[in-house]
């Protein structure tokens, strides 16, 4: 039975140097970390510190896929990122070819069983990611006549969706007819259908329930998509594996809390706070140039009040994407609807730099105006520079989330966890600010003080999430008077003219 252990540690608590602390040999292991760029460092460090190595599947023996199959049979311990995780959860599913004894019957005969590839396996994974995401590349409709009409797959009344032996026999034998990608997420167990609306897990559920021992590093678990789907299976399937969440004791984290509170300012955006934040009214409200030019002007007004003579490469920035970024990946700086009006973009610009992972010069996009931080980015230190902050957001879990969770929408219990979600959300990304840096974060750099920071954010529920969490460690989007906060009726007075905007 597989011990799945949430390792909850404030950001820049040092999780990288307890993960490479707690590798012994002859143990394996399977990690994944958010980049590319962080492989060649914990490889290098875990060698240096604990004599302890790892191998980076390559793609130089055919695809990168097949390489880490080789060594995972091979009994190599392994290091990558989440782009390999649903052909690692794909493998949990596949036999090592090895007889394992379970026991002897009564004539003195052995009873042999074969063992999972990943049994002997402890997979540690190194930040949670993006809860779920929508499977973009076969439509629901076209999913249903071409996949589950034909026979190559079946849903259970859960919604996981589930491989049957006719598309398994066609993914081995390499037919390319029947998308293969597709494939590795339904085989690994992170492939549902809520709603007629086809998503996946980041995490795959196989890979969760298999290897010997589970080991995942976040913070705020308590707002953690994760979290709450595996107590809904626990509940479903006692026994299933075992769950344990390792939290600091409460007075070491409130000590962390108020050294953040004290290098944090959070303020107010009142020049936006008419606009509302939340990811669909962005796309609905930010739509057209026409609607864009008065929030662009709002925003570069904030500028000219707050911001004159500030380097706006310190400033880092989310909001929906599309309305900020106009490239559709966001590598190449474009100004979008919303940001071409702000005078805060800047010019684009291209560097070359050599890059390890790849043992290469790449050149990268950036802008002379404020860096764009996708509100799910995670783990990485590249945006540490920046003292200011910018939340362009009113974050709400979506509706499928919350029924694929057996939250009802509306529900006490649905409210609760999207509080919870909310301020997850918003501390991840605020921590890759400079504010992770220094303090009291239990590592060698706590003798330095915590670097200070700004962050305005023009969604009155999220300065109470974050406020209230740092004074008191509750996730409460009421005001100081204990007031809920009510977006509607807000929207109702400001539109009337009675709120200043």
């Amino acid at each position: 039975m597989t011990h799945i252990r949430i390792v909850d540690r404030p950001c820049g608590y040092g999780k990288s140097t307890e993960i490479i602390n707690s590798y012994r040999t002859p143990e394996k292991y399977i990690t994944v970390v958010p980049f590319l760029s962080e492989i060649d460092r914990f490889m290098q460090t875990a060698l240096d510190l604990r004599g302890f190595r790892m191998t980076q599947p390559e793609a130089s023996e055919g695809r990168k896929t097949d390489h880490c199959e080789k060594l995972i049979r091979a009994g190599k311990s392994v290091i990558c990122t989440s782009a390999l995780f649903y052909r690692l959860g794909s493998l949990a599913t596949k036999g090592s070819n090895t007889p394992h004894l379970v026991e002897w019957d009564g004539t003195g005969a052995p009873t042999l069983t074969e063992r999972n590839l990943l049994d002997d396996y402890n997979l540690i994974i190194d930040e949670v990611i993006t809860p779920f995401e929508h499977a973009t590349s076969v439509k629901p409709t076209e999913f249903a006549q071409d996949y589950v009409d034909l026979g190559m797959a079946r849903v259970e009344a859960d919604g996981r969706v589930v491989p049957t032996e006719k598309w398994d026999a066609t993914y081995e034998a390499g037919n390319g007819t029947f998308d293969r990608e597709l494939y590795q997420k339904a085989k690994s167990g992170a492939l549902y259908q809520v709603s007629d609306n086809l998503f996946v897990l980041t995490v795959p559920f196989e890979l969760l329930t298999r290897p010997k021992t589970v080991t995942i590093y976040t913070y705020l678990s308590q707002g953690s998509v994760l979290l709450h789907f595996l107590n809904k299976h626990l509940a479903q399937h006692p026994g299933l594996f075992t769950l344990e969440v390792d939290r600091l004791p409460a007075d070491v984290e409130a000590r962390w809390r108020q050294d953040v509170s004290q290098a944090l300012t959070v303020e107010g955006l009142p020049e936006l706070e008419k606009w509302r934040w939340s990811y669909s009214a962005q796309l609905k409200d930010l739509k057209t140039r026409a609607q864009c030019v008065p929030a662009g002007n709002a925003l570069r007004k904030f500028r000219g009040r707050v911001l004159r003579g500030v380097d706006l490469t310190t400033v880092m920035l989310t909001s929906a994407r599309p309305i900020w970024c106009a490239h559709k990946t966001g590598d190449k700086p474009v100004a979008g609807k919303l940001s071409v009006h702000t005078r805060m973009f800047g010019r684009a610009t291209q560097e070359s730099r050599f890059a390890t992972d790849v043992q290469d010069h790449v050149k990268d996009w950036s802008t002379t105006g404020v860096q764009f931080v996708s509100n799910t980015t995670r783990g990485t230190n590249k945006h540490s520079d920046c003292n200011t902050a910018i939340y362009l957001y009113d974050q709400h879990p979506q509706p499928q989330l919350l029924r694929f969770l057996g939250l009802a929408q509306g529900s006490p219990e649905a409210r609760e966890f999207a509080d919870a979600y909310a301020l997850t959300e918003l501390v991840q990304w605020l921590f890759r600010s400079c504010i992770r840096k220094g303090g009291v974060n239990g590592t060698g750099q706590s003798w330095q003080p915590r670097q200070r920071a700004t962050v305005y954010l023009p969604s009155q529920r999220m300065r109470n999430l974050l406020t209230n969490w740092l004074e008191i460690g509750e996730v409460s989007s009421r005001d100081k008077d204990g007031i809920p906060h009510n977006p509607q009726r807000r929207r109702k007075r400001v539109l009337k003219g009675t709120v200043p905007a």
